[in-house]
């Protein structure tokens, strides 16, 4: 039986408090947190004002229009490239060959995974209220995984797998002046093709920023930092062809993996269980017999194991550039311990 994951705790409660605070000063104070509202001197804030809102969203635009206050079209629609390196751990791994029930292989010593995944990514987002964003994504992903195995194999395992993932989130944003907070709290599922079952993830952030106006209405440049922690399910388990699996193991790691066995001074075989030696035996012979061309290596490998992630918070670095109410550009970087994040976006916004 599969134990429970630790994910249903996630949500992070510095950035869950933060977003609360913020809707309560948003209903408190009625006053618009979009980022991206722009300043505007008294005569043509009066301008503005005399114009009626002409969407339905956001909730209390009207409103917000008739103080003079200018602010984005509540829809939009985004599309990124992400590229992620990331570092995890496999802890508690059990496999199994054939029939053969999921046996412990912590003999087995597994070197730190090295990930790296190529994302692209589109977002659907909606201005519901003037300081509340609403959004879905869908995303497919492409990765490549390097895990290397020591004692007893001395392999490099590569995997390419392959996903497709669906979420979404939410955005409370305050701005004061040309300043702004914004925090970001979003659900995603990712269908993996090399596991069983979907990875889901939580992802929380916590940006600042400054708008900076570029001589021109609706034009702008803006920094921004802030801190995002991301958080996966870590029990993963599937099934993949031993062909597949063990690609780059050859005739001497199999003589090298018998050697060991027999030998008496070798003594992490003779340390394991009976279902271990029973998995370890079948397995070695299913390889022999692969590499021997008597089988095409078809037999399925069951395994399981946990991801643990070297880290789970990075720090946020990004500049967007808005170059009309309609287009807006992103570039934002992310890197912490066992983590490294790339992100371009392009961004556009609409109305009815």
């Amino acid at each position: 039986m599969r134990r429970k994951s630790p994910y249903h705790s996630t949500i992070q409660k510095p950035v869950f408090t933060l977003g609360l605070i913020l809707c309560v000063l948003m209903i408190l104070i009625g006053s618009p947190a979009n980022s991206q509202v722009t300043k505007l001197d008294k005569s043509e804030r009066d301008s503005l004002a005399a114009i009626p809102y002409p969407y339905v969203l956001p909730i209390f635009g009207g409103k917000i229009r008739e103080k003079g206050i200018d602010f984005p079209h509540p829809l939009g629609i985004m599309v990124n490239y992400i590229y992620q390196e990331s570092k995890f751990d496999l802890e508690n791994p059990a496999i199994g060959l054939g029939d053969l029930d999921l046996v412990g292989i912590d003999f087995v010593d597994f070197k730190t995974v090295q990930n790296q995944t190529n994302i692209i990514n589109v977002r659907a987002d909606a201005w519901v209220f003037p300081f509340l964003n609403l959004y879905g994504i869908y995303a497919r992903s492409e990765s490549r995984s390097d895990i290397q195995i020591g004692v007893p194999l001395n392999i490099e395992v590569e995997g390419n797998p392959s996903g497709e993932t669906w979420g979404f989130g939410g955005v409370v944003a305050y701005g004061i002046g040309n300043y702004f907070a914004a925090a970001n709290l979003n659900y995603s599922w990712t269908d993996v093709s090399s596991l069983s079952d979907p990875v889901q993830g939580i992802v929380s952030s916590l940006r600042i920023g400054r708008n900076i106006e570029l001589g021109r209405r609706n034009r702008s440049f803006i920094p921004t930092i802030g801190i995002q922690h991301q958080r996966i399910t870590q029990d993963s388990g599937g099934e993949l062809p031993i062909s597949t699996i063990f690609s780059k193991f050859d005739q001497d790691n199999l003589d090298d993996l018998k050697a060991q066995i027999a030998d008496e001074a070798m003594n992490w075989y003779d340390d394991l269980s009976i279902p271990q030696k029973l998995v370890v035996d079948r397995l070695v012979t299913a390889l022999d017999n692969w590499l021997a061309g008597r089988d095409l290596g078809s037999t399925p490998l069951r395994y399981r194991f946990d991801k643990v992630p070297v880290g789970e918070w990075s720090f946020q670095v990004g500049f967007q550039y808005n170059h009309n109410k309609h287009w807006w550009y992103r570039l934002e970087t992310g890197f912490g311990p066992g983590r490294f994040q790339l992100m371009t976006s392009i961004n556009y916004r609409f109305g009815i």
